[in-house]
């Protein structure tokens, strides 16, 4: 006579031997089989997963957009009978050009410490029409406003202050050598330190010396007339 199994005992028996079956399987094939966790070595962990790491971060600090460039002031200080040029600094685009930096000295461009100071602008009585450079030379092209703001002719005093401000400043600028001034356009004679220069000349801070603060006049002395006996 066969004799029957339940079923739930023949599903039991069926689920051991595949469970033992699994067992052989990973065990041949290298797999760990036990339940206990295992340590692993810190040197070989990633160094963000390693004991005593800390991210770090960097911060960009963006490049100024202006940077201080010198121009040319005037002043008369006591101690020195004649009008000198005075070097101050004024915020321009780093990427500025001449043009830009000359501009800063046109319209009421002194400032309050610079008048308190005794500086004055003689080029706030001009307006700045263009400034280029070729070839080592700023050529300058301003016109002289009258107090309602007309074109008007400047008188020799103000035409050379305004001349010493803007050769001493354009002079600073890298690349140039000399400045070529012309009035509303046109090339007229500009006065310098000793004498007028012809029409369209170059200027250099050598025509404006005696502007130097530092600047000594050279004295020559006449020997004795010899008495006659």
């Amino acid at each position: 006579m066969r004799l029957h199994l339940p079923l739930v005992r023949r599903r039991g028996t069926f689920l051991l031997s595949a469970l033992l079956l699994a067992a052989a399987v990973a065990g041949g094939c290298g797999l760990p089989t036990d339940e206990n966790a295992q340590a692993i070595d810190p040197d070989e962990l990633p160094a963000t997963l390693r004991p005593g790491f800390t991210a770090t971060t960097t911060t960009t600090v963006p490049a100024p957009l202006t940077e201080a460039r010198p121009v040319f002031l005037l002043t008369n200080p006591q101690d020195i009978e004649r009008t000198i040029v005075v070097e101050v600094q004024r915020q321009v685009d780093r990427n500025g050009t001449l043009a830009d930096v000359l501009a800063t000295l046109f319209g009421e461009a002194t400032l309050t410490e610079e008048s308190d100071a005794g500086y004055f602008n003689t080029l706030e009585l001009f307006e700045i029409l263009s400034a280029q450079v070729a070839d080592g030379v700023a050529t300058v092209d301003i016109v002289h406003l009258s107090p309602e703001g007309e074109d008007s002719a400047p008188s020799a005093d103000e035409l050379r202050f305004a001349a010493a401000q803007l050769v001493f400043t354009a002079s600073a600028s890298d690349g140039v050598d000399g400045v070529r001034i012309l009035l509303d356009g046109t090339e007229v004679s500009v006065p310098t330190s000793d004498a007028d220069a012809e029409p369209g000349s170059v200027l250099r801070t050598s025509a404006y010396e005696q502007f130097q603060p530092d600047f000594a006049p050279t004295t020559t002395t006449t020997p004795d007339a010899e008495d006659d006996g």
